[in-house]
């Protein structure tokens, strides 16, 4: 976009972005009533301060846990106040849920490699790893003041056995075959009992936004819409409408801050500190140090960069394209702000799945000789497709998962994940032929495309309503035409494309690789979901044998593989365990066929916003960065809190 082009559609775009003049969104100052000096030192922020004086909100010490989380800054201490703007592009908040929605009972540490306590303060195994008892922070409360105890986890469970409700037992919630029980020994702690060892609980509680969400509700409040609570209600619709974390602002939180207003077109959001925030900084100075966020909807990404050039945003974590890159960067002096490129943690941008499972008994033949799987790797020019689609800013490779996972910490770990981003990701199309020849492809019609077994094969590669993989498949496309392949690429919508994939209706698709934990994202190696590259095998895994197809020969070995980590007590065994099934990969496969990885994700932060870690991983949802970042602690200038000295 040519600069005077881009200044009147900057014109244009803030003419049109919703009125401040709503009194949720004027301007809250409080902070300006203390010096920064006082505000230093205090220990709960001054608006929060003023409520306390009115008599409106009990002191500080009545609202925070008998042992808060303590959280270390970045930078250093914070002063309280200010308002951090920024915007989203989805109805449902998901960029804002994974920045605040972040309060699990146990969580990934910084560095992604290790977990810590969270709402749980700590937690204990017994019976040989049968039993996972955490312990909640005593006194711990919900943004409206009421007490969070073991009786909300049970009031999740309940909701889960109720065959009234649409909540169900998540997967998690089984070891072999049989179902856990759910016990409270008092109000602050919680007790998971299983038929098996299951060491794997503590890190599933810290796995994402969304089992905070759904394992931790406030039942004071949901209570009120049960119909065994509640003569007003014969069935669960309002309960599972008010239990809406993106769209209703009386449900309470246990986050940094509070939703408290969310307009009816969904172009405004306003979150406010929670009061009850169970956490604190070095100094015993009670977190978040910023006051608001407010949010603006816009319709899509290049909408934001507008608005982020026009100053009008603080901090944006998601969403952010990099193809905008160098636009952001040409006007950060006009919009105060930096450009800041973290990790994408991209494995495969994007991957190419198989179907082990295919329907046609001919076609799974052919999709299960490693032969024909590696002829299609070797014929992919993933150097090409990085300098068209990626400017050359990507690395070309196989699929795996993210190189920081924790799996890879130690010198085996290393040496594994070499090889499993570089086996089979050379563009060899003389190999390719070979290869392609071997696994029974040899005769050709007249048009040069090779047959199977006297007939034309055809491949369908499909992929999802994503431009990066519509700029890479017909790349694909033609590199596969060039060793005698005739692909044909279709673009599918999201539903219509995860239902072929759950059914095992395929024969390739295209796919993000991003992720950080296969213990609790296993399907990329284990197959024991109907995601990726093994639906009916992964079906018959989550179903107990009741679905889909038993696995056979080496997807047995790697079923065992995954049955064991759940048993093994020791960490670094349990990541030789995943080595070993990587081992697997490597010698059967390749199964998830790599094009390009390692792409950067663009992060916009305030020149005034301090406490922002210089880098960080967004691709995995698992690890839900911002959130694990620890949010709570920015914070802004005295410059942008107080104006210049």
């Amino acid at each position: 976009m040519r600069v005077p082009a881009l200044l009147i559609a900057l014109a244009g775009f803030a003419a049109g972005v919703p009125s401040l003049a709503d009194q949720r969104f004027a301007s809250h100052n409080t902070h300006l009533g203390v010096s920064p000096q006082a505000n230093r030192v205090m220990k709960e922020a001054p608006i929060l301060a003023e409520r306390v004086a009115r008599g409106d909100l009990p002191a500080l010490e009545k609202r925070l846990p008998a042992h808060p989380m303590i959280v270390e800054t970045v930078e250093e201490p914070g002063l309280y106040g200010g308002t951090w703007r920024t915007y989203h592009t989805q109805a449902d908040l998901l960029a804002l849920r994974l920045l605040n929605n972040y309060y699990p009972l146990t969580r990934w540490s910084r560095k992604v490699d290790r977990i810590i306590p969270g709402i749980a303060e700590s937690w204990e195994k017994g019976d040989g790893g049968r039993s996972i008892t955490f312990h909640l922070r005593e006194g711990l409360r919900w943004s409206d003041g009421e007490p969070f105890t073991s009786e909300d986890i049970l009031f999740w469970w309940k909701l889960c056995l109720d065959k009234r409700t649409s909540f169900s037992p998540p997967e998690w919630a089984y070891s072999q075959g049989k179902r856990m029980e759910v016990r409270a020994f008092g109000p602050w702690s919680i007790t998971f009992e299983y038929a098996e060892a299951f060491h794997l609980l503590p890190l599933i509680m810290a796995t994402g936004f969304w089992v905070p969400e759904s394992v931790l509700l406030p039942s004071h409040y949901l209570k009120k819409f049960h119909p065994d609570h509640s003569a007003g209600h014969l069935d669960f619709n309002e309960l599972l409408r008010r239990n809406n974390p993106a769209t209703n602002p009386e449900r309470p939180t246990l986050g940094p801050w509070q939703l408290t207003y969310y307009s009816p077109t969904g172009d405004r959001a306003l979150l406010e500190r929670n009061p009850y925030y169970y956490a604190v900084d070095p100094e015993g100075r009670q977190l978040p140090y910023i006051d608001r966020i407010e949010s603006t909807y816009v319709q899509n990404p290049e909408s934001g960069v507008l608005l982020t050039i026009s100053g009008a945003v603080d901090a944006k974590f998601r969403e952010v394209e990099f193809k905008d890159y160098a636009l952001l960067k040409r006007f950060e002096s006009r919009g105060g702000y930096r450009v800041r490129a973290w990790e994408e943690g991209t494995a495969a941008w994007n991957a190419i799945f198989l179907n082990w499972s295919v329907e046609d008994p001919a076609r799974r033949k052919l999709f299960r000789n490693p032969d024909f799987r590696r002829g299609l790797a070797l014929a992919i020019d993933r150097e090409r497709i990085n300098q068209v689609v990626w400017g050359g800013l990507s690395r070309p490779q196989g699929a795996a998962i993210t190189d920081e996972s924790w799996h890879f910490q130690s010198q085996r770990g290393q040496d594994v994940l070499h090889r499993w981003v570089g086996d089979w990701s050379q563009h060899d199309p003389a190999a390719a032929e070979a290869l392609l020849d071997r696994a029974g492809l040899v005769e050709r019609d007249a048009e040069g495309f090779r047959l199977y077994e006297g007939r034309p094969l055809e491949l369908m590669l499909e992929f999802f309503d994503d431009a990066v993989a519509a700029d890479e498949a017909p790349l694909i496309q033609e590199d596969w035409a060039r060793v005698g392949l005739r692909a044909h690429v279709r673009r599918r919508m999201g539903t219509d494309l995860w239902s072929r994939i759950h059914l095992g209706k395929y024969d390739m698709y295209m796919q993000h690789n991003s992720e950080m934990d296969l213990f609790t994202f296993p399907g990329y190696v284990f197959p024991v979901d109907s995601k990726t590259w093994h639906p009916r095998v992964g079906r018959w895994y989550a179903s107990g044998g009741k679905e889909g197809e038993a696995p056979e020969g080496f997807m047995a070995d790697l079923i065992e593989l995954y049955e064991r980590c759940k048993i093994e007590p020791d960490l670094e065994k349990r990541h030789n365990l995943v080595l070993d099934a990587i081992d697997i990969q490597l010698r059967e496969g390749p199964f998830m066929i790599g094009t390009c990885g390692r792409q950067k994700s663009l992060v916009v932060v305030s020149k005034t916003m301090r406490n922002v870690p210089q880098n960080g991983i967004l691709g995995p949802w698992a690890i839900c960065q911002p959130g694990s970042l620890f949010p709570e602690q920015f914070c802004f200038s005295p410059e942008r809190l107080y104006g210049k000295p």
